[in-house]
């Protein structure tokens, strides 16, 4: 799976520092950046699609990719219920 990559730009945001989709390709509906974790379960995402923006408080997904070694496992790095495709399950770089 890669990233969708598609970027925007906040209209409030510094213009040389575009958000970029961290979900998969392949999906319908917002693209979505990851903008700061407030509180460990609750953290703050640009959500968009066409020039329409928003900010959203999400909790993360969290879940873990069940064929690593439990002493190796990380967390999904998306929101819960976000479209298919766990971070970990990404070939790509983040943003490449």
């Amino acid at each position: 799976m890669y990233h969708c990559n598609a970027s925007g730009r906040l209209p409030w945001k510094d213009p040389h520092d575009p958000v970029v989709c961290e979900l998969g390709r392949g999906y319908d509906g917002e693209c979505a950046d990851h903008l700061v974790e407030m509180e460990p379960d609750t953290h703050l995402w640009a959500l968009w699609e066409n020039d329409r923006f928003t900010y959203a408080v999400l909790r993360p997904c969290c879940m873990s990719d069940p064929t690593v070694d439990p002493v190796k496992r990380e967390p999904c790095t998306l929101f819960v219920e976000h479209p298919p495709g766990h971070s970990w399950e990404f070939r790509d770089m983040l943003h490449g």
